[in-house]
């Protein structure tokens, strides 16, 4: 689906956020966070790999630095699907409802927002995942006087994983689907705490090295 806030700017995306509007919102924004973590993670592994001193992970930061580049793609990418799932919904609630069969028809309109946005916040928890593994990757064994920086970039894809992960069981409940999809709420919680690991383990890094 082609959305604007895909090619948007950083201005563009919060003046959009700060809209009196349904979407983007939350899961939008979410999206946004984990991908600006995974730009950080980008800065580090480059900076990493620019240092002779560090040559013996070269290696780990190159693949770090093309994997982060390619998430903070690929979230940007689902920010702009869960705004667009939720321009949906939007649009459903528009729609009449002074039949029977009309008021099917926008509940199922409203029921398809909805589950396009539970995907689209899973889809994001496993990216969330990688992001701060790689995050966590260049905290331990990247460039020492960016370890704040990586750190920080495992921190905003916790934050972005625990709105994700509360957004797929609302927008399921909010679908009627939320007793019948067990797989996918154990899916985004085991995810979550992935993500969770690594931020734990990123505190404890700060703790050690900056104390």
């Amino acid at each position: 689906m082609d959305n604007p806030l895909e090619e948007a700017t950083v201005t563009d995306w919060l003046t959009a956020l700060a809209a009196p509007t349904a979407a983007p919102a939350g899961g939008a924004a979410a999206a946004f966070a984990g991908a600006l973590g995974a730009a950080l993670v980008e800065m580090v592994a480059s900076l990493t790999a620019a240092r002779e001193r560090y040559a013996s992970v070269h290696d780990l930061a190159v693949r770090a630095g093309e994997k982060a580049q390619r998430l903070r793609g690929d979230m940007l990418a689902l920010a702009a699907r869960d705004a667009a799932a939720f321009e949906g919904f939007r649009l459903a609630l528009a729609l009449p409802r002074g039949t029977p069969e009309e008021r099917e028809r926008r509940g199922r309109a409203k029921a398809d927002a909805f589950r396009e946005g539970a995907v689209v916040q899973l889809d994001l928890l496993s990216r969330l995942g990688e992001a701060a593994e790689a995050g966590l990757e260049v905290a331990e064994r990247g460039l020492s006087g960016a370890l704040g920086d990586a750190a920080t970039a495992v921190f905003l894809a916790g934050g972005a994983a625990r709105s994700a992960s509360w957004a797929v069981r609302s927008n399921l409940r909010e679908a009627g689907e939320h007793a019948k999809n067990t797989e996918r709420l154990a899916t985004a919680a085991v995810l979550l705490e992935r993500v969770e690991d690594h931020e734990r383990r990123a505190r404890r890094l700060l703790e050690e090295r900056v104390g």
